[in-house]
């Protein structure tokens, strides 16, 4: 196997395979545009499959939001003046050719200019009469792009109804809204509602910007969406319920209700670490229904253990886990832990790399035992085989690329390989967009899949262990991030898997509120009749399995055969995990 050290990013968007050419985009609008748009314009370049032209018109300027209530100035302008303005909306320059930099271009008439680029569509950045003026003289598909997307100060007014709403997910959607027609639904992302900050809210809805309109536009070129239309069509944020005149009082309000939660499941969360449940023998649990029932806690001796994943060796129960030892230095390890009767011995460090290490998972093909892991720190995923199972491993090649790749999660299925990974496109949320790779060897190459991403929702898009069958289903367990981080666990069934399909609906969600103490889980698996799930907070005191640190222990001088711990553990205490959210729970 080869491939380590490759830098080139890997696409995310397959080329559209009705296309015989590259769909020819025009991009028209004043000197400074907002910077989401430059963005879009970065995240273009990497795509044959567009040919993007950029256009200066002198003459253009920005629209701008009519009608705001007096409240939600007043926000806007608190709001400014305690943070500052929004990166995504801030003026930048217009990208655009040599010609057009250096003026030379602009010589020619703008419908002139705009014809020499012979675009399958145009998409216009101004006022309305202008655009509605300039689309008048030319003969192709012409998009508008409304003050919503636009105004420096006053874009996505809309998304103060979720916050106000306490909402824990708020979708950001582009429409399509022609003359006398149904709009058309583009694309669409659901990611966490910031209850603390309208301009963070929207800043956080502002990065999915640039993904979404490029995904609209690999939906034009893949289905030749509007082809026909030499009319004017509007692109605008996806119409909401009025916010209404005292809608800035109510935002304020909701924003002071929210932020001594915030700060008080933020302190909390900052000085506790994870801790393993453990489900050993019975019935495994029913993603239908899921109840944890009895079960024993496993703690780190120092630092904590989470994203458990457990697999059977030889007869041998081996936990492998992200080991934290020290939350300060935002490092980790892969760690390996057996379990015994009713002990764990940690083993040791599996995998130490310079950057922060999480989500081992550990399977067996051919003979061979191979992990992936995030590490995202690098921009790459990566395939490692044991080279002395289960602490020595060698990375034998990079599956992605140039993506901030994290909880990478590889399933066999009929004959191929599908890599899931959650992927932030634009330094937006890694938890909100999952994205799917396919390849016929577990060694690539790994290309993505026609309907990817897949999962465009904060609420069940984040990986939260390997795919498994339970009951005749195949079941994909996700992560609930919307009420903050690894909230809970989602199970969901996948209805179709194949090489150009894929469908899924939710099944259900496991929450694990113990006590107020408890915060989320975010990871489960299970092998060997070993099930296990790793929760955030104080656990009550149930049984806590005994832990030897193998490694203190030869620092000690104790270099004999291991005998075991001294102490036996209690029975597992039955305690049940699920259970229903405390609504004044303070998230992370």
């Amino acid at each position: 196997m080869t491939g380590i050290g490759t830098r080139a990013r890997t696409p995310l968007y397959p080329a559209p395979t009705v296309a015989a050419r590259p769909l020819r985009v025009t991009l028209v609008g004043p000197p400074q545009v907002p910077g989401w748009l430059r963005a879009f314009h970065g995240l273009a370049a990497d795509y044959a499959w567009i040919e993007l032209t950029t256009l200066i018109a002198d003459d253009a300027a920005l629209p701008e939001v009519s009608g705001i209530p007096g409240s939600v100035r007043a926000l806007l302008a608190f709001e400014h003046a305690l943070l500052g303005g929004s990166r995504s909306l801030a003026a930048t320059p217009m990208p655009s050719d040599p010609q057009e930099a250096t003026g030379r271009g602009r010589e020619v008439s703008l419908p002139d200019r705009i014809s020499g680029s012979h675009p399958d569509l145009v998409i216009v950045l101004g006022t309305e009469p202008w655009a509605s003026a300039l689309a008048s003289r030319i003969e192709c598909a012409c998009w508008h792009i409304d003050a919503s997307l636009l105004d420096p100060r006053n874009a996505g007014l809309s998304l103060l109804g979720p916050m106000m709403r306490r909402e824990t997910a708020t979708q950001m959607a582009l429409v399509l809204r022609e003359p006398n027609q149904a709009p058309i639904d583009l694309a669409a992302s659901w990611g966490r509602t910031r209850a603390t900050s309208f301009l963070k809210q929207r800043e956080d809805a502002f990065r999915k910007l640039p993904a979404l309109l490029l995904r609209a536009l690999h939906r034009r070129a893949r289905e030749n969406l509007a082809a026909g239309s030499v009319s004017m069509a509007t692109l605008e944020l996806q119409p909401q319920a009025p916010i209404g005149r005292s809608a800035g009082l109510r935002a304020f309000a909701s924003i002071v209700r929210a932020s001594p939660r915030w700060l008080t499941g933020w302190f909390r969360n900052a000085r506790v670490g994870w801790t393993l449940v453990l489900r050993l023998g019975g019935a495994p649990l029913d993603p239908q229904s899921p109840v944890i029932g009895s079960h024993a806690l496993l703690k780190a001796p120092k630092g904590w253990w989470g994203d458990p994943f457990v697999v059977m060796a030889q007869d041998r129960r081996l936990l492998f886990v992200e080991e934290m030892l020290d939350p300060r230095l935002k490092k980790a390890t892969i760690a390996c832990v057996e379990l015994t009767a009713g002990r764990a011995r940690a083993l040791g460090v599996a995998l130490d790399e310079p950057g922060h290490l999480s989500f081992p998972q550990v399977f067996a093909s051919d003979g061979q035992w191979y992990m992936t892991v995030e590490s995202s720190y690098d921009q790459r995923v990566s395939l490692y085989r044991a080279t002395d199972f289960p602490l020595g491993w060698t990375r034998v090649r990079d599956l992605v690329t140039g993506r901030v790749c994290v909880d990478p999660t590889l399933h066999h299925h009929e004959g191929r390989w599908y890599l899931f990974a959650n992927v932030a496109e634009n330094q937006n949320n890694t938890c909100d967009e999952l994205f799917l790779f396919v390849a016929d060897r577990l060694d690539g190459p790994y290309v993505p899949h026609p309907e990817s991403p897949i999962v465009c929702d904060v609420r069940r898009a984040r990986m939260a262990g390997k795919l498994f069958r339970r009951n005749g289903r195949l079941i994909r367990p996700a992560q609930d991030c919307g009420p903050g981080y690894g909230n809970a666990v989602v199970f969901n069934e996948v209805l179709e898997l194949g090489p150009t399909t894929y469908r899924e609906r939710p099944l259900s969600r496991l929450a694990p509120y113990l006590t107020r103490s408890v915060d989320g889980c975010h990871t489960y698996n299970a092998a060997g009749g070993v099930e296990v799930l790793d929760v955030l907070g104080r656990p009550p005191n149930s049984a806590y399995v005994e832990v030897l640190d193998e490694r203190a222990a030869m620092d000690a001088g104790a270099r004999a055969s291991f005998a075991g711990p001294t102490q036996s553990v209690a029975a597992p205490h039955p305690a049940s995990v699920n259970g229903p959210a405390h609504p004044d729970s303070p998230r992370r």
